[in-house]
């Protein structure tokens, strides 16, 4: 009886081991800091490639690990549902006392005679217990449907977190360029920024003097500060992107990693879209997470109506049980029973005709939605095609006019070398070679974010090269 008692007790305390709540909230800050020693060194003490900034931000992105865990949770439902289609068991036991004992009299119902003589049937001490197994066929295939949407719903979950990670993608793609542009504008632009302003200088020095035409010296002031205004436009489109670039990929500071560095004739890869409109069309229709999720909705409320056909019926199942009781005055102390039971909830009955038709009806509106979602997928494959190939020509002509402008600028400087040009033309030139080169890649990322939207429209998934410890997976697009 000792050995039963630790045994039980054992069991007891491993239970409640195992039923433990999660562990308490941290500091936000020891939360923050936590996950940043997460963040891979390796990859972080090189400049990243917009490869290397997707891979990171897929898997360190915390609103994406949101996602992940969402569907963890998902798949972790679908699991338990099969529980439900399980036999119902129910274990019961008691200790009881009873004081004063349950005593009583009787009545002969023929003659009327009433004995007095007090008698019982019941002990005062009793120990009772029994163990039963029911199955209801009616709660069963409304559990084999339940199990069937939870299935279903981990599918939605996959496809939202698809959709998360194309999303996450497009905005990663326009922040690094961005960032990498910002870097480039900064470097480059800090040393011409004094070269232009003293030329200004210089103009209006002129002009007071009289040394010089005044209307030529104005002219070119203007001209000047028009580029400078200009190039500290595109400076302000690209002034945050680092700091987006660093959220994107889960990072709390932007210092912790580098970029890599672009310069003026760098060599950008673009092509022609890869398929053309039809194509695109079938695998935007065949791959897109959002008509996907109306799909996986749609068998959702498909079981729900065969559910509520269920529940009119009635329930019918077998039951089983032993079944043990101490008391003295039995001649069986142990028994068991087994039966055949059915139930019907007329109310269920009454009601099934208009909950039914309300199931029908939600099942319409999801393939209405999904109709309209799948005219919506082919409208955004149209315009992403459009949206690219004419970022792709502004983006050819703009690299043909920064290549005609840095030749000007390398003339422009060996004539004056010569003596035969002049200083002022020199830093127009060299100041419209730089505006060129900054439109040059600013279109060059538009260029890119328009191709993620296109692979996005097409439901293509990301494929970045692997992180350290990570399988190897295809090449993204880069710096050559």
């Amino acid at each position: 009886m000792k050995n039963r008692s630790k045994l039980l007790a054992g069991v007891l305390a491993a239970l409640l081991a195992g039923c433990s709540g999660p562990a308490d909230l941290a500091d936000i800050h020891d939360d923050l800091a936590h996950h940043t020693q997460t963040l891979p060194s390796e990859v972080l003490s090189r400049p990243l490639t917009v490869d290397d900034a997707i891979a990171l931000a897929m898997r360190y992105n915390l609103d994406s690990r949101v996602k992940a865990l969402e569907e963890v949770i998902a798949v972790g439902k679908a699991d338990l549902s099969m529980f439900a289609m399980l036999p119902q068991m129910a274990a019961n036991g008691a200790l009881s006392r009873r004081n004063p004992r349950s005593i009583t009299t009787s009545k002969d119902l023929s003659t009327g005679t009433v004995s007095t003589a007090p008698s019982t049937s019941e002990d005062a001490f009793r120990r009772t217990g029994d163990l039963t197994a029911s199955w209801n066929l009616m709660d069963f295939g409304i559990a084999l449907l339940r199990s069937d949407q939870e299935d279903n719903r981990v599918a939605l979950a996959i496809e939202k977190r698809r959709r998360a990670v194309h999303l996450l993608v497009q905005d990663v793609q326009a922040a690094y360029w961005k960032s990498v542009i910002n870097e480039f504008a900064e470097k480059k632009y800090s040393t011409l920024e004094l070269k232009l302003m003293r030329s200004v200088q210089n103009a209006e020095t002129a002009e007071r003097t009289k040394v010089g035409d005044p209307m030529q010296m104005l002219g070119h002031q203007r001209a000047i500060v028009e580029t400078m205004r200009q190039i500290a436009e595109l400076q302000r489109q690209t002034a945050s992107a680092r700091a987006e670039l660093a959220g994107l990929m889960g990072m709390a500071s932007s210092t912790v990693f580098r970029l890599v560095e672009l310069d003026d004739g760098s060599d950008l890869s673009a092509a022609d879209p890869l398929h053309t409109v039809d194509t695109m069309e079938e695998i935007a229709l065949a791959n897109r997470p959002e008509l996907k999720t109306e799909e996986a909705q749609f068998r959702i409320d498909v079981d729900d109506v065969h559910t509520e056909m269920l529940k009119s019926l009635p329930g019918i199942g077998p039951y089983m049980g032993g079944h043990f009781d101490s008391n003295s005055f039995l001649i069986y102390n142990s028994w068991a029973d087994a039966g055949l039971k059915m139930a019907w909830n007329l109310v269920d009955l009454m009601s099934a005709p208009k909950r039914i038709d309300q199931s029908k009806a939600v099942a319409e509106t999801t393939r209405a939605r999904r109709l309209a979602v799948a005219m919506a997928v082919l409208t955004q494959v149209h315009v992403s095609e459009i949206q690219y190939r004419h970022a792709l020509k502004e983006y050819r002509l703009t690299e043909q006019m920064a290549a005609i402008d840095r030749r000007i600028t390398g003339l422009s400087s060996k004539s004056r070398e010569a003596g035969s040009g002049s200083p002022m033309e020199e830093i127009k030139a060299e100041a419209a070679a730089m505006l060129s080169t900054l439109r040059r890649f600013i279109i060059y990322s538009d260029l890119q974010a328009a191709k993620a939207r296109m692979n996005a429209a097409m439901g293509l998934d990301p494929n970045p090269p692997a992180l350290q410890g990570d399988p190897p997976v295809g090449d993204a697009d880069g710096l050559s």
